[in-house]
């Protein structure tokens, strides 16, 4: 399979400007009427983080699998993977720093503010770190998995541990822990959201069937819609109980529900995305954008810096002149962050791929 896909990039773009969208406080002066509508319906921003964990399973597995085959260490990747998420990410902190307080900056810093978001929910411009977090748990488990057992050992234990556990524990939780405490639990919890990560690597392991097989993938994208649909939280505890006149489902099982359906929907939209290069005539190949792969390929940046950005500008008394400087000045901030911090190392960090030479390989096992 080709190592780089483009259509990928355009698929980050679209899940933080996705991201970017929830975030404009929807009370903001001419905001129009229709818009929050459509915020409400879609949940564009709980939509582009699930985008984000399926593209990330996904690719991590199919490049772990690759390298395997390669011969290439696994350390190489994890080199690779810290060049690319901790420079811009402490960078941020530190900017933080002086106006933070300390014990928040700490739990980002060693990635445990998602905990920190469910042990003390509270605002902060930091907030959005927890979707970093979850991923960085995923990054220490995953990998080891994926180069050191047998390919199907891995994708079994994928489809009949790992996401199994995730749902059951989001059921568990919501029927054992107060309300107040469930959506922040199901949501920032890596356990649970370890289902959307797991959706996309299983995706990476039948990527070639999938993409040779036009009508097996139709199937699994027509699935996934269906039970997306099935599960909306919207059908389900207010469209459904408002036309039969009760609750289809206990409310305890609200988060596992939605766990499910947002986990469904974002599966079928990587996956019509990835079969646009097999058929060459879907009109995703707008995925394929020359635009819209530059705000994907700058998407860290926007998705690291936006929400400090908008926290500053736009909490106290939003206005729509403010929320156009929010979101230039986040652009600009990921552009120069890109440039002059991001691809550098990038560039370095590609220094560590393909198969070792044999002295590295000597030395290794020495």
């Amino acid at each position: 399979m080709p190592r780089h896909l483009p259509v990928l990039d355009g698929l980050r773009g679209v899940a933080v400007l996705l991201v970017m969208w929830c975030h404009v406080p929807a009370h903001t002066p001419g905001y129009p009427s229709w818009l929050n509508a459509a915020l409400m319906l879609v949940g564009p921003g709980s939509l582009g983080v699930e985008i984000f964990f399926v593209l990330s399973g996904f690719l991590i597995t199919r490049i772990l699998l690759a390298e395997r085959a390669a011969g290439t260490p696994l350390r190489w990747f994890l080199l690779r993977r810290a060049f690319r998420i901790f420079p811009a990410y402490y960078v941020l902190l530190l900017l933080l720093l002086p106006t933070r307080p300390l014990d928040e900056i700490a739990w980002c810093a060693i990635y445990l503010h998602n905990l920190d978001a469910i042990l003390r929910p509270h605002a902060t411009p930091l907030g959005h770190t927890w979707s970093l977090c979850v991923e960085e748990h995923f990054y220490l488990m995953w990998p080891p998995l994926v180069a050191f057992a047998a390919a199907a050992t891995a994708a079994r234990v994928l489809a009949w541990a790992v996401l199994p556990l995730a749902f059951a524990g989001a059921v568990l939780v919501g029927c054992t822990v107060h309300s107040d405490y469930v959506m922040n639990a199901v949501q920032h919890g890596s356990p649970f959201r370890f289902f959307s990560l797991g959706a996309g690597c299983l995706l990476a392991f039948h990527e070639r069937p999938l993409l040779e097989r036009s009508r097996a993938r139709a199937l699994v994208v027509a699935g996934c819609l269906a039970v997306a649909l099935a599960m909306h939280p919207l059908l389900l505890y207010v469209l459904g109980p408002w036309w039969s006149g009760r609750l289809w489902l206990p409310l305890e099982l609200q988060q596992a529900t939605w766990l499910l359906h947002s986990t469904s929907l974002a599966t079928a939209i990587v996956l019509l995305g990835i079969g646009t290069r097999a058929t060459g005539r879907s009109p995703l190949r707008l995925l394929t954008w020359s635009p819209l792969r530059g705000v994907g390929r700058i998407s860290y940046g926007l998705y690291l810096y936006h929400f400090p950005i908008y926290w500053a500008l736009l909490l106290h008394a939003p206005t729509p002149a403010l929320a156009a400087a929010a979101i230039v000045l986040t652009f600009v901030a990921a552009i120069v962050s890109y440039w002059m911090l991001e691809r550098p190392l990038l560039r370095y960090a590609g220094r560590f791929r393909g198969a070792p030479p044999p002295s590295a390989i000597v030395g290794a096992s020495a």
